[in-house]
């Protein structure tokens, strides 16, 4: 599992470019957000405005982390990382997982929020702390007080630690479900997120990147400032989140299975009671199928013309956060990234004008650049 997170990277069509941009936009979003803290807490609040800006770099590359996650539970070991394009689907991506995050420690701030309440109501609420201070002394004697203050306060420690570190173990089950779908509801079911963080593979493959990026930061940390370190950094978890998606893939597949076969198909009353007209428009239609049977032939003959010629034109590549599906509109990885510009011929022009037509796609993969070279020689 660890070799194959580590070595998928290098199967990807385009490694420089994913590490290049990757870097870059982690850089980005480190500085840009800072930035924009400093800005609303020190300059203005005003400064708030510029969110968008400021965290679409974020929302980038956790939209990539989806996509890598996505990636690893659809395939598993067979193919390597994908391309970082498309990045509209990843901002999109970027702010379901950054909202995942927000509920999952919306019980935490919520907690912390009635504690600090509690606090401000025996310091300065209608709670005299003097005379709160002199019944504990009473009881505990003079050093009663501090020592109350420190047990609390350790109590309360370790509280939030134990749910970070839930949060830490459940967050990227949580994120797989998410990515294995498309739906953010998925992602806050509690049912299907315990059914993934209760299984072996997943808490190997958490254990896994828990260690990979623990040994990742540790390199990568004295390195930031030459930027060296902040591509390193993106790389981790890249690993990690291909770990994550590689732990969960069974549990969300058998999930998925699970669920299908559990759907019976009952039969209801008002459908027992529509039996006979059932019966009636299905002889009807019979009928109509029998006088339109030669026209139905002619159909069938052009739908197969159309199989044929679909498929010899390459697979859409699956880039849509919305469950996986592909997106016809989207050029491949390969044109975007600038190592491939598809060139049409002559000869397939008036094949590929007539697919743009019927289907409103363009299997000539959008450019044209002028005559080929056979009908220019031709001309002379």
């Amino acid at each position: 599992m660890l070799t194959a997170a580590a070595t998928a990277l290098t199967r990807t069509d385009d490694t420089a470019g994913v590490v290049l941009v990757g870097g870059s936009v982690t850089l980005l979003g480190w500085t840009l957000t800072a930035l924009w803290l400093g800005g609303v807490l020190f300059v203005s609040p005003a400064v708030a405005v510029a969110a968008p800006v400021a965290l679409a770099p974020s929302l980038v590359a956790r939209g990539y982390y989806v996509r890598v996650t996505r990636a690893a539970i659809q395939t598993r070991d067979s193919a390597g990382t994908p391309s970082l394009v498309a990045w509209g689907e990843l901002v999109r991506d970027g702010l379901k997982s950054a909202l995942l995050s927000a509920a999952l420690l919306a019980p935490l701030a919520g907690g912390l929020a009635v504690a600090g309440g509690a606090v401000a109501a025996l310091v300065a609420g209608p709670v005299d702390p003097e005379s709160t201070a002199t019944a504990v002394e009473s009881a505990l004697g003079p050093n009663g007080p501090a020592a109350v203050a420190v047990v609390a306060a350790g109590v309360v420690a370790a509280l939030v630690g134990a749910y970070l570190l839930a949060f830490a173990y459940v967050r990227p089950a949580a994120l797989a479900a998410f990515a294995a779908s498309g739906r953010l509801r998925d992602g806050l079911n509690p049912r299907t997120v315990a059914r993934v963080a209760a299984t072996g593979p997943y808490a190997t493959g958490w254990t896994l990147a828990v260690g990979a990026l623990a040994v990742g930061y540790a390199v990568a940390a004295p390195t930031a400032p030459l930027v060296v370190g902040v591509a390193l950094a993106f790389l981790v978890r890249v690993v990690s989140h291909g770990l994550y998606g590689r732990g969960a893939a069974d549990a969300l597949r058998e999930g998925s299975t699970r669920d299908a076969a559990a759907r019976p198909s009952v039969r209801t009353d008002r459908d027992a009671a529509r039996s006979g007209s059932r019966a009636a428009r299905r002889a009807d239609a019979t009928r109509r199928e029998d006088a339109n049977r030669g026209a139905g032939a002619a159909r069938a003959v052009d739908a197969t013309r159309e199989i044929g010629r679909a498929r010899n034109d390459p697979p859409a590549p699956v880039v849509s956060g919305d469950g996986g599906r592909p997106m016809r509109s989207e050029p491949p990885a390969a044109v975007q990234v600038g190592r491939d510009v598809p060139v049409a011929d002559r000869r397939d022009r008036s094949d590929a004008a007539a697919a743009t037509i019927e289907d409103g796609s363009d299997p000539a993969g959008g450019f044209e650049w002028g005559p080929s070279l056979a009908d220019a020689e031709g001309k002379r």
